[in-house]
């Protein structure tokens, strides 16, 4: 892997992250407990240990190592990819999409930047950007690239899993096992 990628953890876990600048956090209920949002200086990170879930993005190094990383290209030609995860509580599926610069909403950064529910412009700069917005099923992120004209759209959905189901796989629908 390289700088030329963006690197995404799922793991049951929390990931070191010492060292790890935060710009800008929500800690909300979502989904039946309590879950933080963050945005941090190489991307996102997401937790909700009631659930046994942490998502980390990464452009660096993922820290701690350890655990699984997937590497996603920072090149607009790729194809759509769908990652998947889940716990005894909890399944998720992101798919990741690339994006040209231009279909990132800046003209609505720049005109109502409340309107997400994190956001995030690195060195003051509209163009490179990681926005975080929660539904009521999932979120949605943005991570934008203008060196590669690039807007890294992601958006995550989640099952939570029903405790009185007999067979763990009719709990978790198989788009995320």
């Amino acid at each position: 892997m390289n700088s030329q990628t963006l690197r995404f953890v799922h793991d049951d876990r929390p990931p070191a992250t010492d060292g790890v600048r935060v710009f800008d956090s929500l800690t909300r209920p979502f989904l039946g407990t309590e879950f933080t949002f963050r945005i941090i200086g190489s991307s996102h990170y997401i937790s909700a240990p009631a659930y046994d879930f942490y998502e980390l993005s990464a452009c660096g190094p993922v820290p701690g190592g350890g655990c699984e990383v997937t590497a996603i290209p920072l090149d607009p030609a790729q194809p759509s990819r769908r990652l998947g995860f889940e716990t005894d509580t909890l399944g998720c599926e992101t798919v990741v999409d690339h994006r040209p610069l231009s279909a990132f909403p800046t003209d609505r950064l720049r005109s109502r930047p409340d309107s997400f529910d994190l956001a995030y412009a690195f060195d003051g700069n509209p163009e490179a950007v990681t926005t975080i917005e929660i539904g009521d099923d999932g979120y949605e992120t943005y991570h934008t690239y203008p060196e590669f004209d690039l807007a890294l759209y992601t958006r995550s959905e989640f099952v939570i899993a029903d405790p009185t189901a007999d067979d763990r796989t009719a709990r978790v629908p198989d788009s995320v096992r």
